[in-house]
């Protein structure tokens, strides 16, 4: 059981794969980074003509690019028989040239079909061609990705004995829901570990409510934030604010301190809306208010370092430091 703010929660059980794969597509960032896009299943088929149909895929369009394949599992499943006998397939399948030129040609397609998205992926690999990049991402050995509802015995231990000369990493990501007491899945938490870099790793809880009731909630669990230098961020001299760690900091406009090796800031969240209200905890895209000053000290900084704030005194005081 979970007790937010006096409210209990309640684990809760997929009733299938594909409810639980439902909530990982809409949770793709939070899970894999903001970086990340999913992408519908495609069959992995090896060079014996053997192959199986993963859940899907996730595709990181950034400088630390690479891909996923994703696969989402119940703990009903006996660990041999069905789990590893099934991930096995997906390893002898990316064998194939064939079938990544395949995927890459889906997943483009899927991409070409949704304009607004399309837009947005080639703004976030200038001056690369999608096409292009993700050929070379998916020429690449992907991480396999498994996603459970909860734990299961043996399994880190089995997949051990997994064939890796075709994959880089095999991660296991328990992705728990926990339901309001007498209210379901109309008020419901997310608890689970991210596969994004984090300075400080911890789970990550997402609280989530229906459009009937108070607005979406989420909460990152840290000690620090880890951002990614963007073209944007050297030009208007700021630091973008990744969706699911928002609330790292104080509301809209809500001024806090930022200590930083060349002297303290005073800085808020900015970018929202017009009419937007002081204090929204939700609102704003990024913090520019006086950090030209610490961008001209650091000349040095280039798109892709990754800056570190760490947390000092909640919605009051953070630290500001090169990673």
């Amino acid at each position: 059981m979970l007790l937010i703010d006096d409210v209990k929660y309640e684990l809760w059980i997929p009733p299938s794969e594909d409810a639980l794969e439902q909530m990982i597509k809409e949770h793709a960032q939070d899970i894999f980074g903001e970086e990340a896009e999913f992408f519908n299943k495609q069959r992995l088929e090896s060079e014996l003509g053997k192959g199986s149909v993963p859940d899907g895929f996730v595709v990181i369009f950034g400088p630390s690019s690479r891909w996923y394949i994703v696969e989402v599992e119940l703990s009903v499943h006996d660990v041999h028989k069905h789990i590893v006998e099934q991930h096995s397939r997906f390893i002898m399948g990316i064998r194939s040239s064939e079938t990544k030129n395949k995927i890459v040609k889906a997943i483009y397609n899927e991409i070409d079909k949704d304009a607004s998205r399309k837009q947005k992926l080639k703004k976030a690999i200038e001056p690369d061609e999608i096409y292009r990049f993700l050929h070379e991402v998916i020429s690449k050995p992907p991480v396999l990705t498994i996603i459970v509802e909860k734990p299961i015995q043996g399994l880190d231990e089995t997949l051990k004995a997994l064939s890796r000369d075709t994959i880089s990493d095999i991660k296991v990501v328990e992705f728990q829901t926990f339901v309001q007491k007498n209210v379901g899945l109309g008020a419901h938490v997310h608890l689970f570990e991210p596969l994004y870099p984090v300075v400080t790793p911890k789970p990550t809880i997402v609280l989530e409510q229906t459009k009937s009731s108070p607005a979406t909630t989420k909460i990152a669990v840290q000690g620090s934030l880890e951002i990614i230098v963007k073209p944007a961020c050297i030009r208007f001299h700021l630091f973008f604010i990744p969706k699911h760690s928002r609330r790292f900091f104080p509301g809209y406009r809500v001024p806090f301190k930022l200590e930083t090796d060349v002297m303290e800031i005073e800085t808020y969240v900015t970018s929202a809306r017009a009419g937007t209200q002081v204090g929204d905890p939700d609102a704003g895209a990024y913090i520019q208010a006086n950090l030209a000053e610490w961008y001209r000290r650091h000349p040095e900084i280039k798109v892709g370092d990754r800056v570190i704030l760490e947390l000092i005194e909640p919605m009051k005081r953070y630290r500001l430091k090169k990673a």
